[in-house]
């Protein structure tokens, strides 16, 4: 991955999405909070694609089967619409990636430190994506 804040390779054309959105889980909530699927805690490079072309690097932080949380230095849009980009690790073969491009509505901005933590909802997500991210959801799982 480049170190531009333009558009990269990372954000290629767009193919045809396939829904993220699953029927709501029968999973236990997670921790305190009120989620309806249990957060994995991951540490993935990431991208954002601002709605002004810039590139955010950030760092996925959780996922579920549903959601993402981002954790980064600098500001991403909030209650937006957000292109991400993420190397989700080869779930069988350490040291490969796949990039998972996809949409994510952000839900909200946490501030810890000089961390901003950014919870979002897939509302797309890019070819085989979504089966890869339930994958590595239902692995990591309590």
């Amino acid at each position: 991955m480049s170190n531009s804040d333009n558009v990269d390779d990372l954000f290629g054309p767009k193919p045809a999405a396939s829904p993220a959105a699953a029927a709501p889980s029968s999973e236990p909530r997670g921790s305190t909070d009120a989620r309806r699927d249990v957060r994995m805690h991951v540490k993935w490079a990431a991208r954002v694609l601002q709605p002004d072309g810039t590139v955010v690097p950030l760092t996925v932080r959780d996922i579920s089967e549903r959601g993402v949380g981002l954790i980064g230095d600098r500001p991403i849009a909030q209650h937006a619409t957000i292109r991400v980009a993420m190397a989700v690790p080869d779930i069988n073969t350490p040291g490969r990636f796949t990039t998972v491009v996809g949409s994510v509505k952000t839900a909200h901005v946490t501030v810890s430190g000089p961390d901003l933590i950014y919870g979002g909802v897939w509302l797309t997500v890019e070819g085989n994506g979504t089966d890869l991210i339930q994958k590595w959801a239902r692995k990591l799982r309590p």
